[in-house]
């Protein structure tokens, strides 16, 4: 009879505000650091972190995400956040640094049915949805070595990977640093609702 695989929990968030956020820009793998907003919003998420028993942080090597995961490890005491690179934004050669506004011109209503989760498809050249699936799990089984309880600080990308993996519906546009609890068990992945409760 086997051993059950012990249950990790991780808090997978998106990064604080990013200056092509704040211009509403398609961001993918492109690399525009935080604003001081998303300074602020780092700050906010330590204070929510406290409670939940965050044992270490891992992160998506985008500076975005590096540096939200850094203000929290540190401020926590942790160790500095271990860098996964399969936790990267979804990359789209075709939207990078277009607008919202640009992108609905160009393709009506693909940016839209992405948010909303009713199309995993992205126009043009962008990475298919199954590869990103792909490495978003082993970017999280990867996450799940690092501790009891990980904050993982990743992107909204990989948090529609996230759904489509634990069979989770979407709803709406996801705010900087929200995100969704994930029980890990070996290979499998559970929802377990909302990252710092109700929101």
């Amino acid at each position: 009879m086997g051993v059950a695989p012990t249950t990790v929990q991780l808090i997978v968030v998106r990064h604080g505000q990013s200056t092509w956020n704040a211009d509403g820009r398609w961001a993918g793998q492109a690399d525009p650091p935080l604003t001081q907003l998303g300074r602020q919003q780092a700050a906010e998420l330590v204070r929510r972190c406290r409670d939940a028993g965050v044992g270490a942080v891992g992160c998506s090597d985008l500076s975005r995400a590096r540096e939200t995961a850094a203000i929290v490890a540190k401020t926590l005491g942790l160790a500095e956040p271990t860098e996964l690179p399969d936790l990267r934004e979804r990359w789209s050669r075709t939207l990078t640094g277009l607008t919202g506004a640009e992108i609905e011109s160009a393709f009506p209503g693909a940016l839209a049915a992405w948010r909303n989760g009713t199309s995993t498809a992205l126009p043009g050249d962008s990475e298919p949805f199954d590869l990103l699936a792909d490495r978003v799990q082993r970017g999280l089984k990867s996450a799940a070595a690092l501790a009891p309880v990980v904050l993982v600080v990743a992107h909204a990308g990989v948090l529609r990977a996230v759904a489509a993996l634990t069979a989770t519906a979407t709803a709406g546009q996801l705010l900087n640093t929200d995100g969704r609890r994930i029980a890990v068990a070996g290979d499998q992945l559970k929802d377990d609702g909302p990252a710092f409760g109700s929101q």
